[in-house]
């Protein structure tokens, strides 16, 4: 599959909540799709029985992440805490 990237400058963001025992299998899925996304847990939910991450993509490679996100979806509970669409800095 080749990719070309427009210089849009523009990135799909967006914040997942997973319980805290399946984080790991989202983390390893992430990184076994190496390029897709940059992702990190944000702090205030370590302190819960959940961990909320933050994922950020070229536009371009927003319609795999959602398919991605979508197919967790289907084996754990994985909610969208949030989305939109931002400038890269």
């Amino acid at each position: 599959m080749t990719l070309t990237f427009q210089e849009t400058k523009q990135l799909y963001y967006c914040v997942l909540r997973m319980p805290k025992d399946d984080a790991y299998f989202v983390y390893f899925t992430l990184e076994s799709n190496e390029g897709l996304c940059f992702y990190s847990t944000l702090d205030d939910s370590l302190k819960g029985q959940y961990r909320d991450m933050e994922l950020k993509c070229p536009i371009e490679l927003s319609g795999h992440l959602k398919e991605l996100i979508s197919r967790l979806q289907q084996d754990i509970r994985l909610d969208i805490l949030e989305e939109k669409i931002i400038q890269d800095s």
